[in-house]
């Protein structure tokens, strides 16, 4: 009985003296850039990802590795949350970004690692996913503000100041300011309404409460293009501090974004300032008659700060300077 427990101890020694010895992980992972990468939509992950994650899941668990430089192994699907993110941002505030008002179905994801959590906002299919940061002090929100304010008109951030920071409760969505084809969920949005000043000018913003959305609100024109043999349906809105957002009903229905800075010249930027100083609030209309077959309505709304009104030549010209950026912003 002994020779035999011995003859199996020592095969017991020998098989494990064969069997391979498991390697070290020494796998390296790269550090992120932005724009974030995109993750794979098909069902698969990458490499380092478990395969029982959803796309989005993988592709959160992914940006986090990359951005910690740790394996994937290291990091734990702590909860995943449907959101309807309210912007093409995801909700989250990057300085000097614009973003579209278009809602977003998407996930909130919760990781952890290393005894942190992480939150990563993501669209449905994964193939958007960003770490969220911090919610921002009302300080913070303002600095953010400034900044895009000072991108979009090309001014110097010192030589803007903030006259006011108030808290409100807006009634939607969309903080209080509507625009077309701009859907608003009918919800409470604790906020602040932020008014700067520069060069005698002032600004006004909405912001949500934590700085997620940022929201200019000072119209200073909107045009309409409606109808024709081409069946146009397009519209521009022009914010006195310089963003532009731009809407095709047919083509582009959630809308593009621009700013002053991006697409105008100097003097175009320099006949605008002229044009909303010297005349008031006014209608301008170049529609075709009434009962002209395949007529085409051809509409502004101008909010200047002056008091006159442009002559008939003058309105040509505004039209063709809201056309031409109109043709920019999709060009």
């Amino acid at each position: 009985m002994k020779k035999i427990l011995i003859g199996l101890l020592g095969l017991i020694l020998v098989t494990t003296a064969c069997a391979p010895r498991a390697q070290q992980d020494n796998t390296s992972y790269p550090n992120p850039s932005y724009p974030n990468p995109s993750y794979p939509n098909d069902g698969s992950s990458s490499p380092n990802v478990p395969v029982e994650l959803t796309p989005a899941q993988a592709a959160a668990v992914s940006l986090l590795s990359e951005t910690l430089n740790l394996p994937s192994e290291q990091i734990s699907l702590i909860s995943t949350e449907d959101v309807t993110w309210r912007d093409g941002c995801l909700g989250i505030v990057r300085m000097g970004v614009m973003c579209t008002q278009a809602e977003v179905p998407g996930y909130k994801i919760t990781l952890e690692a290393g005894d942190e959590k992480y939150e990563i906002h993501t669209n449905k299919d994964g193939s958007i996913a960003q770490i969220a940061e911090g919610a921002l002090s009302s300080r913070d929100v303002e600095e953010v503000v400034i900044k895009q304010l000072a991108q979009n008109l090309e001014l110097q951030e010192g030589d803007i100041s903030v006259v006011s920071d108030t808290l409100i409760e807006f009634g939607d969505a969309c903080l209080g300011v509507a625009m077309k084809n701009v859907v608003c969920a009918q919800v409470m949005t604790p906020g602040h309404i932020i008014v700067l000043e520069a060069n005698n000018i002032q600004y006004e913003y909405h912001t949500s409460e934590d700085g997620s959305r940022i929201q200019p609100a000072t119209f200073a024109l909107i045009w309409k293009r409606e109808g024709g043999i081409a069946g146009f349906c397009d519209s521009l809105t022009v914010f006195l501090s310089g963003e532009v957002y731009g809407d095709q009903c047919k083509a582009q229905s959630n809308g593009t974004m621009g700013t002053f800075a991006s697409l105008l010249s100097t003097s175009e930027r320099e006949q605008f300032d002229t044009w909303f100083s010297q005349y008031g609030q006014t209608t301008l209309d170049a529609s075709d008659p009434e009962g002209v077959a395949d007529g085409m309505t051809l509409v502004i709304e101008f909010y200047g700060s002056g008091k006159g009104k442009p002559a008939q030549s003058i309105q040509g010209d505004i039209f063709t300077w809201v056309q031409n950026l109109y043709q920019k912003l999709y060009h």
